[in-house]
């Protein structure tokens, strides 16, 4: 358990969540990091 001044982490909790909602996220992250590579060859974010 992580104790936070914010928020207390508690990871038992964290497994009662339904997968589809991980899964999700995991797609956008992948999206997220293909367009990010992509944008990077177009040297879009090359400073």
């Amino acid at each position: 358990m992580t104790i936070n001044k914010y928020f207390v982490f508690v990871p038992s909790a964290q497994q009662d969540e339904p997968e589809q909602t991980n899964k999700a996220i995991s797609e956008a992250e992948t999206q997220r990091q293909a367009l990010l590579k992509q944008v990077q060859q177009d040297g879009g974010l090359s400073g």
